[in-house]
């Protein structure tokens, strides 16, 4: 294998696999990538759970293939400031030269490396922009379980109905639901599917994929696979039952507050600094309807409120109610416009955050009972 490549390419392509990469395991091949030369260079790493697949131009004078540690390569290219990078390969290791600089990086045969899944068909596919799918996710990804003591949770759910997506995250204390419109999305194939997708997985679409390309997202019974034009991840689904979880969503709100989104937020935010063990944040609604207060209080520190204006208020019957401010705090955060609903059913009821003009979106967060 004997190669030119720009470094900026090759970063890019590294920086993608990155998280792919395991350093502390008992594989030591999983340390390392596979760089292929053919017409085009692939670079590939796995975790055995996640594969990303990073294709990128090249001068390939020689092609072949060879699994080198992923480390030493990486540490190259990134403290180097030459713009064209040769590599050329021999006897299981990797020669990298620039203008003033030359390492030999020892590797193994690339058959040593493991083989990377493949999806079964992609005809059960939608396909969706990178922009729509990004901002949509970030919308509800806070909402997910960060742990995976219930993996269920530690996921986000892909539920396609028809020619509907609707993609939700849920910790068991709040639940966040996203519903795409159809101009949106185009879905392939697929007339229902209800797919557990790790939010770690999630996570690195939005990190590795960029913004402002197509992706084609496809599904078979046990891996996703997110692909464009050079990159290409795979990913196990979880196994398991996602919550019903339209049983909590409330039916009726009788009372209703509009705020600014960025005062509401600010308000939680600064109380919070005063707020107990269990995080806890105190909304009364004024008689007259105009602020809301926003209280907590702490036997050590002292107490703190803070009014809220608010711009609307539809109906009554709710005196205080107490959640936990993070909670809530990520899910004002969230939310896309600058004008948000509070709808609340009850003192011990799901409360519902969501945009006063965009009803794509909804954050359900249930109060601390005391």
């Amino acid at each position: 294998m004997k190669l030119i490549i720009l470094r900026g390419n090759l970063k890019q392509g590294l920086g993608a696999l990155e998280r792919a990469v395991v350093e502390n395991n008992n594989l030591p091949i999983l340390k390392n990538i596979l760089i292929t030369a053919d017409t085009r260079v692939t670079l590939q790493a796995t975790n055995l759970e996640i594969g990303v697949t990073y294709t990128t131009s090249a001068k390939i004078t020689e092609p072949g293939s060879l699994s080198i540690p992923f480390t030493p390569l990486y540490s190259i290219i990134q403290n180097s400031t030459s713009e064209r990078i040769t590599m050329e390969s021999a006897d299981n290791s990797l020669t990298v030269k620039t203008d003033n600089y030359e390492a030999k990086i020892q590797g193994v045969a690339a058959e040593e490396f493991p083989i990377i899944p493949k999806i079964e068909s992609e005809d059960r596919s939608f396909e969706i922009g990178g922009e729509v799918f990004s901002v949509a996710m970030n919308q509800i990804l806070g909402a997910a379980a960060t742990n995976d003591l219930k993996p269920e949770l530690n996921s986000i759910l892909f539920d396609v109905q028809a020619d509907k997506l609707i993609c939700a995250a849920t910790d068991g204390f709040r639940l966040a639901e996203k519903k795409f419109p159809h101009n949106t999305v185009a879905i392939n194939g697929l007339t229902t599917l209800k797919a557990l997708v790790p939010l770690k997985t999630v996570q690195e679409i939005l990190r590795v994929f960029p913004g402002g390309e197509q992706y084609k997202i496809s599904f078979d019974d046990h891996q996703i696979l997110c692909t464009t034009e050079d990159i290409t991840l795979i990913s196990r689904l979880i196994d398991g039952a996602y919550p019903e979880y339209g049983a909590i969503i409330p039916k009726q709100t009788p009372c209703e507050l509009v705020f600014d989104r960025e005062q509401l937020a600010s308000a939680i935010k600064l109380v919070s600094n005063f707020s107990g063990k269990t995080s806890d944040v105190k909304l009364h609604p004024t008689a007259d309807g105009k602020t809301l207060e926003v209280f907590a209080s702490n036997q050590l520190i002292g107490e703190n409120v803070y009014q809220v204006p608010i711009k609307k208020k539809k109906g009554d019957g709710i005196r205080e109610i107490v959640f936990n401010w993070r909670y809530l705090y990520e899910g004002v955060r969230a939310l896309p416009d600058n004008t948000i609903t509070l709808a609340l059913s009850g003192e011990t009821k799901p409360a519902i955050l969501k945009p006063a003009e965009d009803d794509s979106v909804f954050y359900i967060v249930m109060p601390i009972q005391q």
